[in-house]
């Protein structure tokens, strides 16, 4: 298994929504574990687990 941190880019109106919509999200063979609002030049952290690496670039 394999995680990783994804770094979103979102419209400040749609942060709150997205932390929602995301948390838990299967994206085939991946996971959305943790989804979190951060300030600066993303909007949303992620941590995704994945089977591989191969799979988490899918």
């Amino acid at each position: 298994m394999i995680q990783a941190f994804v770094l979103i880019e979102a419209e400040p109106g749609r942060v709150e929504d997205l932390v929602h919509e995301l948390a838990g999200m299967r994206l085939r063979q991946s996971v959305v574990k943790q989804i979190h609002a951060v300030t600066g030049r993303s909007n949303l952290i992620a941590l995704v687990e994945s089977p591989d690496l191969a799979a988490l670039g899918d």
